[in-house]
Formats: structure tokens, C-alpha cells, sequence
């Protein structure tokens, strides 16, 4: 079979966990803890324990050595990725872009 190009979609590169300014560790609202698998200026991709709702408003509490950042966005989907336990990635748009340091490519 042979193999199909598929053209990168994205607008930003993306950095593993919280890129060098923030942690790996996140809350979002109303208090679930979550990891943060990848993230961009415009959005992260998040593993949580609890399902997510798409479509929900949510906001990411991120935090690092020395900066602390609160970020409002959406939920834009969702889907398990591992079950036992049960994992659940899903992404989250951010409603405006983050400053992710040195390492912001948006």
C-alpha cells in the first residue's frame, strides 16, 4: 500500500508538557487536575481522568518556577486514551494566545 502525505495542519509548533516556562502539571476550572501533554500559544492538549466535555468553556490554571498564568478557552474535543486506568486526552482552544517564552513559535 502506499503511503499518503498528509499535510501539517498546524499553526504553531507545539512543546512537550508546559514548554519551558510552565509545568507539566495543570488545574482546570472547576478544579480537575490535569497534564499537560503539548502545548502552544493558541491551545494544549491535556490528559485527564475525568472525561471532558466538548464544546464546555473551561479555563487552565498553568503555573511554573516563576510565573503563574490563568487561561480561558474551550474545550474542542475529546477521547479516551487509556483504560486502566480510565485517561482522557482532550484539546483546549485558548481564547487568546500565551506567551510561552523562548520557546513561542506563534
Amino acid at each position: 500500500m502506499a503511503s499518503v502525505a498528509v499535510a501539517e495542519r498546524r499553526h504553531d509548533q507545539r512543546v512537550a508538557g508546559g514548554g519551558p516556562r510552565f509545568g507539566a502539571s495543570a488545574v482546570m476550572r472547576p478544579g480537575q487536575a490535569v497534564v499537560l501533554v503539548n502545548i502552544c500559544s493558541r491551545g494544549a492538549l491535556v490528559e485527564a481522568s475525568v472525561r471532558l466535555r466538548p464544546g464546555a468553556q473551561t479555563e487552565l490554571h498553568l503555573g511554573g518556577d516563576s510565573t503563574r498564568a490563568r487561561v480561558k478557552g474551550r474545550l474542542q474535543r475529546c477521547h479516551v486514551v487509556g483504560i486502566e486506568p480510565m485517561r482522557y486526552h482532550g484539546v483546549v482552544v485558548f481564547d487568546e494566545h500565551v506567551d510561552l517564552g523562548a520557546a513561542d513559535q506563534g
